[in-house]
């Protein structure tokens, strides 16, 4: 059965005179095009709360909760999320955890990831993960971030999803001598297990997204023969305004009162934000479908051997958040951006992931 989000009232947004609304609620997308960097880069569903491991920093953090792997379902990638149930989701953040809360809450975009879902048929993996924007709450002074300039899709910028679809195969993600990867992010998989790297802009139709694959050295790199164009592979992806799960968990705080990414282990200071009076308005889904072929998968190798997914969601250069969640995304958060000390450091600095992925179709091999 599809799931009914939880309703709440809308509250009229404030306005700022700094910053741009968005358009449009809904932006369908299933652009074409290997996307040089935006402009800035460096060359540049309540679920149990199953931890995903010892070091990812929250008892609500959890990877395949329940030992869920998504499952078969009929989805289509149009921006609503009302063909997916809280039994597809496999990778579980919380609210209000995001690296500009911990240093520059007035700040937007607000890439705060809450929930990763996955379902598949016969031809193409579906991926939809929801988008928590909670400052109403969490820091209500701050007007900017509450009103369209909140919106991840207010300012073009890089989503990776970094894919192991071949449990032989596998890259660190870094191009040539490194330290960056595709497109001159600084992300970086030292656990080697990344073989498909899908990287588009926030904003439909922005620049040219691709589907990136190992070339005959095991590596990434921008060489036209090692990846494939969105619009070529036919993949589709898609956003909208929405809050998909009956429960928004996360501390209602800001590191201007000393919130700190430590707090996040303590179980005690969580709170379900719905009931502190957070308005699902500002929040915002995103789906996407990659033909299984693109990956080089049937449905009955997804469903017999399983496939690994990780969501990054960046500032331009560096991610500040992914689901699963690992520490590496956090790990200078308190620090100063250097172009801007009233933001974080995260922006900017070198991330290493080595969470496990979530798990899609089936556990490790």
């Amino acid at each position: 059965m599809p799931h009914t989000p939880r309703q709440r009232p809308h509250a009229s947004p404030h306005t700022r005179r700094f910053g741009r609304l968005a358009a449009a609620l809904v932006a369908v997308c299933a652009v074409g095009g290997a996307l040089p960097p935006p402009a800035g880069h460096a060359a540049t569903a309540t679920t149990a709360a199953t931890a995903a491991g010892p070091d990812t920093g929250s008892p609500r953090y959890a990877t395949n909760p329940g030992g869920r792997f998504g499952a078969a379902a009929p989805i289509t990638v149009d921006g609503s999320a009302g063909d997916w149930s809280p039994g597809l989701v496999v990778a579980q953040g919380v609210a209000n955890d995001d690296a500009r809360i911990f240093r520059g809450s007035h700040e937007g975009p607000v890439h705060d990831l809450y929930a990763l879902s996955a379902a598949w048929d016969d031809a193409t993996l579906y991926l939809m993960w929801q988008y928590t924007n909670v400052t109403d709450v969490a820091d209500p002074a701050q007007d900017y971030p509450q009103t369209g300039n909140g919106k991840p899709y207010a300012v073009d910028l890089p989503v990776s999803i970094a894919l192991d679809a071949d449990p032989a195969a596998g890259s660190d993600g870094v191009v040539g001598a490194g330290p960056d990867g595709v497109w001159g992010l600084r992300d970086a998989f030292p656990n080697a297990e990344v073989d498909h790297l899908a990287n588009f802009s926030t904003v439909p139709g922005r620049g040219t997204p691709a589907l990136f694959s190992l070339n005959d050295e095991g590596a990434f790199d921008h060489d036209p023969a090692h990846h494939t164009t969105f619009d070529e592979a036919g993949i589709a992806y898609a956003y909208g305004d929405e809050l998909t799960v009956d429960e928004v968990w996360g501390i209602p705080d800001t590191g201007n009162a000393g919130y700190r990414p430590a707090d996040l282990a303590d179980a005690d200071r969580y709170a379900d934000l719905l009931d502190a009076g957070h308005d699902p308005a500002h929040d915002t889904v995103y789906e996407i479908g990659i033909p299984l072929q693109a990956l080089g998968l049937t449905r009955q190798t997804l469903q017999d051997r399983g496939l690994g997914v990780m969501v990054l969601a960046t500032f331009g250069q560096s991610a500040i958040e992914s689901l699963p969640h690992d520490p590496t995304v956090l790990d200078h958060a308190l620090e100063p951006y250097g172009p801007d000390a009233s933001t974080s450091h995260e922006k900017e600095d070198h991330d290493a992931f080595t969470v496990p992925f979530a798990r899609v179709g089936a556990p490790t091999p």
